[in-house]
């Protein structure tokens, strides 16, 4: 029987990829230069912040599990996480060719999925380091707590 889902945004989050993360001018990140710097090369040079160990940890504690990012989740992306152990027990990603605003797309998703039998009545908590995931996700009944907290904490 599942206890809570407990929800995992990646970039910033769980993972270090501030080295192939370029940002605009009003700090939003630039997309477009995102996806050319999203090569196998420098998708191993990510590391793995303290949260990522709670994927695991909250899985066996009985929680469900998800990995929610507005990553195009490459083939490099998911050998990265296999190669790191974690295990989360969905993965949502961006689709090729999306390019809704990542609080609309998670939004989106998640609701989708929550809308399931098995998990609408269930403790809900996200971990995401973007402000408008936060707000947006906090709107669709979701705790949606800040990363640096947790990773600051143990690190």
């Amino acid at each position: 029987m599942i206890k809570n889902i407990t929800i995992f945004d990646l970039d910033g989050t769980c993972i270090d990829s501030s080295h192939r993360t370029p940002t605009k001018e009003d700090g939003t990140l630039d997309l477009a230069n995102y996806k050319k710097m999203q090569t196998p090369e420098n998708i191993f040079k990510d590391t793995l912040l303290p949260l990522a160990q709670e994927i695991n940890k909250r899985s066996k504690a009985g929680d469900y599990t998800i990995i929610c990012t507005a990553r195009n989740m490459s083939e490099a992306d998911y050998e990265f996480l296999m190669d790191e152990g974690l295990n989360a027990d969905k993965i949502i990603s961006r689709k090729d060719g999306d390019e809704t605003p990542d609080d609309i797309l998670k939004a989106k998703a998640l609701k989708s999925l929550f809308n399931l039998k098995q998990f609408k009545n269930l403790n809900k908590v996200m971990f995401d380091d973007a402000p408008s995931v936060r707000s947006t996700l906090r709107k669709i009944g979701i705790k949606v707590m800040h990363p640096d907290c947790y990773n600051k904490r143990i690190a």
